[in-house]
C-alpha cells in the first residue's frame, strides 16, 4: 500500500504507544493497523549448504537463456525444481553456472528479491530482480524487472478492470497484482463480493499470470482473504499464485529467526490450492522502535528461513520507515542496505 508520510506515522504510533500504556491490547498503528500476525513457530536457521547446479524451471510463459545464463527481463518468475522438470512454457536451464548465494545455495535464474516503491535510481544500486509501485507503469523509470498492479482504488467497477487489464497487456507485461488490502478502507476498500464479481475481468486474458488480492496480516484481512479464496475456488475462478503483506507490529515480532512472519507464511500455505507466494509487503515497523540492528537481522533471518519455503517466489521489502530504510539521504546504502544489495537477487 502507498503509505502515510513518516511524520504522520509518528503520531499515530504515539497514539497507539498510549494506547498501550492504558491497557489496551490491540495495536492499531498507521493506515495497516496490527498488521503483524501473531503466533509462534519457526525452526532453527539451516546452514547446511544447498546442492549447487540444480536445475530451475520457469513459470508460466517465461525463457531462460542458456547454462548459467540471464532470465528474460519482466518474465513471470519460477520456482526452482530438483531434477529440472520444465515449467509450462518455459525451457529447463542448468543451475551449474549460476553465482552461489547466501548461505551457500545456488543462484538461480528466477527473478526474487524486490522492492516496493523504491526510487528508480536506487535499483541498480540495491541489485534487485523485479518492482513495482502500486500502479500500472513504472513511469519514467526504465529499469527493467517491472510488474503492474490492478491496485483497486480507481478500478471498481468490471469495465474499469478491463480497461486496466488492457494497459498491462500493452505493455508487453505478463504478470499482474491484484487488489491491494481491500479489506482496508484507506486502501482499495471493496468486499469479497465486489472483488469476486470483477475477477473474470481481471483474469480474461489467459497469457497474464494473475496474483490474488493482498490484505493486511490481522484477523479481518486474513478473513476477508480466506473468503475470498473460497469463494474463488468454488466458481472456478483463476488466481496464479497468492500475494501476502506482514509487518511485526507486535513487540518482538522481528526476532532474528523470522519466527512471527513464518508462522504467518504457513498460514499462506495452509490456503487450499497449493500455490506460489509472493511476499509483496515487509518489513519491521514494530511498536518497540528497533535499532537499526535489530531489523538487519530480522531481515537476514528471514532471508535464510524463506529457504525452507521452497512456494515462496518473491518478495519486495517496503523500506517504509526509519530503520527499515534501504538508502540514506545523499544516496549511500544504509547498513540493512548494503545487506541487502547483497542478498541474492535470483532464485
Amino acid at each position: 500500500m502507498q503509505r502515510t508520510p513518516f511524520s504522520l506515522l509518528a503520531a499515530v504510533i504515539a497514539a497507539a504507544s498510549a494506547a498501550v500504556a492504558s491497557g489496551c491490547t490491540t495495536m492499531v498503528s498507521t493506515p495497516e493497523s496490527a498488521d503483524g500476525a501473531t503466533g509462534s513457530g519457526g525452526g532453527a536457521t539451516g546452514s547446511a549448504a544447498g546442492a549447487p547446479g540444480a536445475a530451475g524451471t520457469n513459470g508460466s510463459g517465461g525463457a531462460s537463456a542458456g547454462v548459467g545464463g540471464a532470465p528474460v527481463i519482466g518474465g513471470s518468475g519460477g520456482t526452482r525444481a530438483t531434477g529440472g522438470s520444465p515449467g509450462s512454457g518455459g525451457a529447463t536451464v542448468a543451475g551449474s553456472g549460476g553465482a552461489t548465494g547466501a548461505g551457500g545455495a545456488a543462484a538461480g535464474t528466477a527473478p526474487f528479491k524486490g522492492v516496493a516503491n523504491s526510487a528508480c535510481a536506487d535499483l541498480t544500486t540495491l541489485k534487485v530482480s523485479w518492482y513495482y509501485n502500486w500502479t500500472l507503469s513504472p513511469g519514467n523509470c526504465a529499469a527493467p524487472g517491472f510488474v503492474p498492479m490492478i491496485a483497486g482504488k480507481s478500478e471498481k467497477t468490471p469495465a474499469a478492470v478491463t480497461t486496466a487489464l488492457g494497459r498491462v497487456v500493452t505493455g508487453g507485461y505478463d504478470t499482474v497484482l491484484g487488489f491491494n488490502e481491500p479489506n482496508k478502507t484507506d486502501q482499495s476498500n471493496l468486499t469479497v463480493a465486489q472483488v469476486i464479481s470483477m475477477w473474470p475481468q481481471i483474469t480474461a486474458n489467459p497469457a497474464i499470470r494473475v496474483s490474488s488480492p493482498s490484505t493486511s496480516a490481522d484477523a479481518a484481512g486474513q478473513a476477508w482473504f480466506t473468503d475470498f479464496m473460497s469463494q474463488a475456488t468454488a466458481q472456478n475462478l483463476r488466481v496464479d499464485f497468492l500475494a501476502i503483506h506482514w509487518y511485526g507490529w507486535n513487540a518482538g515480532s522481528c526476532d532474528a529467526r523470522a519466527s512471527q512472519l513464518e508462522s504467518y507464511i504457513r498460514w499462506a500455505e495452509g490456503i487450499p490450492g497449493g500455490k506460489p507466494i509472493w511476499i509483496t509487503e515487509w518489513g519491521c515497523l514494530n511498536l518497540s522502535n528497533p535499532d537499526a540492528a535489530t531489523v538487519q537481522a530480522f531481515y537476514s533471518g528471514a532471508i535464510a528461513m524463506f529457504a525452507r519455503h521452497p512456494r515462496i517466489e518473491r518478495y519486495a521489502w517496503y523500506p517504509w520507515t526509519t530503520n527499515n530504510e534501504l538508502v540514506a539521504t545523499g544516496g549511500g546504502l544504509t547498513s540493512l542496505g548494503t545487506v541487502f544489495s547483497n542478498a541474492p537477487a535470483m532464485k
